[in-house]
């Protein structure tokens, strides 16, 4: 990379650390510049890891340690009764979010992070690239990377007519400590990934790193992810509060109606495995969530690159977010390294990689999805999703195994700490 070049990076999360990181390491002066002032620590819960996450962690210069993952050794697909109907063996591991926020944010000097920076618009010339941001400051750079997540402000700028599109159904999530997890599931399940399928909708159920991203036995936690079908109507309703106010396409979950976390937790005492259901009716605040998906006709704008979800957005069943995001920033550092110095082809060769990649993690996403809603009408046409309507195909494609690769706790027990 060309020495003496300046990135800003807007967004402080996942995908703008890999980007600030990875062309720090590349002989980039890099600023990023995150719109909370709060730490980001505490954010997400459960999260997908990969081999290529691993990887550009690595190459980041992030420490790793086989303390970050919880593992599991098969998936199951259990009845309403908790009988096992189907069992695919497949090696792989949970973690927690800042299990890989913490480690990376560590490769990040202090005075090239900074927070409460809200960006209200980027301008571009022949010279290259200027921020504004709210509080009036204007900096310039040679390249901008909007990794501001789904929301983004540069993509909204640059793009307006593209938006995070609503699926058609929402996931409840919920979690519990491993103590007052149900016998039978500690018994049968708690190294497996159990999957329920009451008609039309999908639930999930792991273990994940405990409190303080514990991952020793007795100290982890439970977690469940229910999706099920709502028009937008029905979401409408699900993110309106007790005095009547609608919060848009979420809610905080201190406001979601009691009458409706009642509905959800009789409900699954009807449709699931007796354990499962009481899982979901000790969670005392469930969590709800819209499932949306988004796809970004570019990723390059001049000297301005998409990254993550600013990007793209693929619904959760591909388990690849973060790996997602440390793809795109390893590419673009990549590219850059590899230019002699011509931001400009970097770029393009960036955008056409990376998007092709995107374009098929969001397409899986929604396969995987297909199974969540109506049945198909009879003597409907035949399609290319009609396998993802049975179980048995879902335990052996969800994440994104065709796209990227399941992390085990053993693939982390030799890795170099740093």
């Amino acid at each position: 990379m060309g020495a003496g070049k300046q990135a800003l990076v807007i967004g402080g999360s996942l995908g703008g650390l890999f980007a600030a990181s990875l062309l720090r390491a590349g002989g980039w002066t890099v600023t990023v510049f995150e719109r909370s002032r709060e730490a980001l620590a505490s954010r997400g819960a459960g999260l997908g890891t990969t081999r290529e996450l691993a990887d550009v962690m690595r190459r980041a210069g992030a420490r790793l340690d086989v303390s970050m993952a919880v593992e599991m050794n098969a998936y199951v697909w259990l009845d309403n009764t908790g009988r096992i109907v189907h069992e695919h063996k497949r090696q792989m591991a949970s973690s927690t979010w800042s299990r890989v926020y913490l480690p990376l944010r560590e490769t990040l000097p202090d005075e090239h992070y900074r927070s409460g920076m809200t960006l209200d618009r980027v301008e571009q010339d022949g010279k290259g690239v200027t921020a504004i941001f709210a509080d009036g400051a204007r900096l310039g750079c040679d390249l901008l990377i909007a990794a501001d997540g789904g929301q983004s402000t540069v993509r909204r700028q640059l793009m307006p007519e593209v938006a995070p599109r609503y699926a058609g159904y929402v996931a409840w999530r919920g979690i519990m400590e491993e103590r007052d997890v149900p016998a039978t599931i500690h018994r049968d399940l708690f190294d497996k990934l159990a999957f329920s399928f009451p008609p039309g909708e999908m639930a999930l159920a792991m273990p994940v790193p405990g409190l303080g991203d514990d991952t020793r036995p007795g100290h982890r936690r439970y977690y469940f992810i229910w999706y099920r079908p709502a028009d937008a109507a029905a979401l409408e309703d699900l993110c309106t509060d007790a005095r009547g106010v609608h919060h848009g396409s979420s809610i905080p979950p201190p406001l979601i109606r009691p009458e409706v976390i009642r509905e959800i937790k009789e409900c699954a005492g009807a449709v699931f495995a007796p354990a499962l259901a009481e899982v979901i009716r000790q969670t005392p605040q469930p969590l709800l969530q819209a499932i949306s998906d988004l796809e970004s006709p570019r990723l390059v704008a001049g000297r301005v690159a998409l990254l993550g979800d600013a990007a793209f957005i693929a619904r959760p069943h591909v388990a690849a977010g973060a790996t997602k995001a440390a793809l795109d920033a390893d590419c673009l550092a990549d590219r850059l390294d590899g230019a002699n110095g011509d931001i400009d082809a970097a770029l393009a060769e960036y955008a056409r990689r990376q998007h092709e990649f995107g374009v098929q993690l969001v397409a899986h996403g929604r396969r995987l999805g297909t199974i969540i809603g109506p049945r198909r009408a009879a003597g409907a046409a035949p399609n290319d999703d009609d396998a993802y309507r049975d179980p048995r195909h879902i335990l052996g494609n969800y994440g994104a195994p065709h796209l990227v690769r399941d992390l085990t706790a053993r693939d982390l027990a030799g890795a170099e700490t740093h």
